[in-house]
């Protein structure tokens, strides 16, 4: 019997929404304020910083010590910011976390003065002369540099971003979630609060509540303080599937690293929307999503060509990507054989076995969203912004009908379009890792 959707939204303001999960299991509220928006190059930088500057503190607890000690207040609860992709839009994220009223010792409404706090971080930030308070910005802007740089010095990481702009050189996806370190050292306080104003007043905003308590007095506190804006918001990006049919783009980049990264991006145009989506998950899961995968067990145990080989699926935007650390000079013999286990696929040259512990495997990932608040609200937001209604029991029932045949027709649709090469030192054959 299919279960009811559990998320009640309703819009409370101008393209301002506010959802709810009432979850027994929780003994905690957990309320999120995202603000949607398209991704764009000369604006991704700034939005990163936003969140890692509005988590501080507001007016009435200027400092992070006040602040820290406001939380504490409230059987310490926790506050946090953060940026995502979804598509080719981007989110940007303030959220608290707190017990439930009904452990309050003195009986505190925590859940609404929760509302409050977040209210009070996204529309009265801390100003200096009508602007973001220096101090703040210059320090968050170093975070940031230091997160991006971090990023770039995670040389996997880096290998898969470096393949998605290639992949995307004039597409939003292509971008970097946290931006780029020669923007990053452009922001000033004034920038920021212009980046601040343009964000408030045309982002799409998506309020979720996540917990056991009754979410009405939350929902109030945003009701009345969203309603008092004149807002401009802007739609948000349509993504479109990706689909390949093109040339092979290939490139490889020389850097001083011990091992070699080969990454393969693939276009499939299997998107959230798409008849094919489960069929993917499994193929993907088939292929390279778990330690009993092709790629795994063959190109990893059997053939030692590489120290890691997975894939992994973007609903988002309809690619495949598959990612191995490699010594340079095994680089095209791993290529070669992940290939090869490719086409194994396409010919439906799957054991029941591997069926079954992919569905096992993705079944299992379903259930594990209701496991936290967190995920939870992380994929109910997903599924909103892509305009996708079902649960996670709905997505890994669908995977039931899948056939070893639907699984080769996935693969069929996968399309080579990248092969990028982080091409490390040229050790010879044997050299230690």
């Amino acid at each position: 019997m299919k279960e009811a959707y559990p998320l009640q939204r309703e819009r409370i303001a101008d393209d301002v929404w506010f959802g709810s999960i009432t979850d027994s299991r929780y003994k905690t509220n957990l309320l999120t304020l995202n603000l949607a928006l398209p991704l764009n190059r000369e604006t991704v930088t700034g939005n990163a910083l936003l969140p890692q500057v509005l988590e501080k503190g507001y007016r009435c607890y200027p400092n992070y010590r006040n602040f820290s000690m406001r939380l504490n207040q409230l059987y310490g609860a926790s506050v946090h910011g953060g940026c995502t992709k979804i598509g080719d839009n981007e989110v940007l994220s303030l959220s608290i976390s707190v017990i439930d009223d009904a452990y309050a010792l003195a009986g505190e409404p925590l859940l609404k003065e929760c509302a409050e706090i977040l209210c009070g971080l996204l529309l009265d930030p801390v100003l200096q002369d009508g602007v973001l308070e220096p101090e703040n910005i210059a320090l968050q802007r170093k975070y940031l540099i230091d997160c991006i740089e971090a990023e770039i010095n995670e040389k996997r990481a880096y290998a898969i971003s470096r393949t998605l702009a290639l992949m995307f050189p004039k597409d939003p996806f292509g971008l970097r979630r946290q931006g780029y370190v020669e923007d990053a050292e452009k922001i000033t306080p004034e920038s920021a609060t212009a980046d601040y104003r343009r964000i408030l007043d045309t982002a799409r905003i998506e309020i979720f509540h996540v917990g056991c308590g009754d979410p009405a007095t939350a929902k109030e506190v945003f009701q009345e303080a969203f309603s008092k804006l004149k807002r401009h918001p802007q739609p948000l990006a349509v993504t479109a599937a990706a689909c390949g049919g093109g040339s092979v783009r290939e490139e490889t980049e020389e850097m001083k690293v011990s091992q070699s990264k080969l990454c393969l991006g693939f276009k499939t145009g299997v998107d959230a929307h798409h008849p094919m989506l489960s069929a993917m998950r499994m193929m993907n899961s088939v292929l390279g999503g778990t330690p009993t995968s092709k790629l795994f067990l063959n190109v990893r145990e059997k053939q030692s060509l590489c120290y890691y080989c997975t894939s992994r699926s973007d609903r988002t935007k309809g690619i495949l990507m598959i990612d191995c650390g490699v010594e340079r000079w095994q680089v095209e013999q791993a290529k070669e054989a992940i290939l090869m286990q490719l086409k194994a696929v396409r010919n439906g040259e799957i054991t029941d076995e591997e069926m079954e512990f992919a569905k096992l495997s993705l079944q299992n990932s379903f259930k594990s969203v209701g496991e936290t608040p967190y995920s939870l609200d992380a994929f109910y937001l997903m599924q909103t912004l892509l305009g996708v209604r079902e649960t996670p029991a709905d997505q890994a029932r669908k995977l039931e009908s899948i056939t070893r045949e639907d699984v080769a027709a996935a693969a069929e649709l996968a399309q080579l379009d990248t092969v990028y090469v982080l091409a490390g030192e040229n050790r010879e054959e044997g050299g230690n890792a």
